[in-house]
């Protein structure tokens, strides 16, 4: 699927699986019919490159973040954009609803992770602690939010309570983005040190480290049943899907140009993004 005129950093399914959203570095987000493979809206109104973008639990809102500093919530009926949020004080880098679409959480380069009300759209709270850039986050079904952070950790957030549970300790690189399995039991983060790294969120430690070993990993993402992790390469030019239980990778997708953007949906369609800057930006979808 052909339309982005600059590098997609990241996609997600809409739960009824019939919707694509993808964030550009082209300031748009686009919308993706998936049974037919053609885009049905562009939504445009960032003033700079979208970083991430996500799809309310109910499917009737889609988020956008990016580096212009706010978030925008989206009709997803009228293509329009019914509210932007104003809360951090740098470039917003990614964002994630709460199972019962009853908050969304936001992360920046201001070091830190702000909770929106999305009934009042007001800021809830803003929770500080991590030391650099965030740049990931993503809340289970128990209300456990995780961060990801420039600073090497992740932290897990009591949303209710807007206090730090835990810090997790990751090897001596970046992290860049993470995602829970639907059932909240497992965490996965991706490195600058060209791993995922999962964790187990029972004993809160880490249990495996899934190595690409050439380059940096970026957006990742559980299949429904948490049987398989995927992952953008971006470097390398792959996506790698790795299976959960023998930690072997079991496909290796590979194209010609970088790959940051990698999500499956609720039937375990894989949906993959390829572009440099300069060039064609493409969309794959994959079974």
């Amino acid at each position: 699927m052909k339309g982005h005129s600059d590098t997609v950093v990241e996609c997600s399914f809409s739960s009824d699986r019939r919707l694509l959203a993808t964030a550009a570095n082209d300031r748009t987000v686009r919308l993706w019919d998936v049974s037919s493979q053609q885009c049905i809206a562009t939504l445009e109104g960032h003033t700079y490159w979208v970083s991430g973008c996500k799809f309310s639990p109910d499917g009737t809102l889609v988020a956008s973040t990016s580096l212009d500093g706010t978030v925008r919530l989206w009709d997803v009926k009228s293509h329009r954009c019914i509210v932007i949020l104003y809360g951090h004080m740098k470039n917003v880098n990614g964002c994630a609803f709460s199972t019962d679409g009853a908050v969304l959480a936001s992360v920046s380069g201001d070091k830190t992770v702000c909770l929106w009300n999305t009934k009042t759209f007001m800021n809830m709270a803003t929770l500080q602690g991590h030391t650099s850039a965030v740049h990931g986050c993503d809340i289970s079904r128990d209300g456990i939010l995780a961060s990801t952070s420039w600073d090497k950790t992740v932290r897990l957030w009591d949303v209710n309570t807007q206090q730090c549970i835990t810090v997790l300790n990751g090897p001596t690189d970046w992290c860049n983005k993470c995602c829970y399995t639907a059932d909240g039991t497992l965490l996965a983060s991706t490195f600058d040190d060209k791993t995922v790294r999962l964790w187990d969120m029972r004993t809160r430690q880490s249990i495996a480290a899934l190595t690409d070993s050439t380059s940096s990993t970026h957006q990742c993402s559980f299949s429904n049943d948490g049987a398989w992790i995927a992952a953008g390469c971006g470097y390398r030019n792959v996506a790698r899907v790795w299976d959960v239980k023998t930690l072997r990778c079991i496909a290796t997708l590979e194209r010609e140009q970088h790959i940051y953007a990698c999500s499956f949906s609720a039937n375990n369609l894989l949906a993959t993004s390829d572009g440099d800057r300069g060039k064609e930006q493409t969309v794959h979808l994959w079974q």
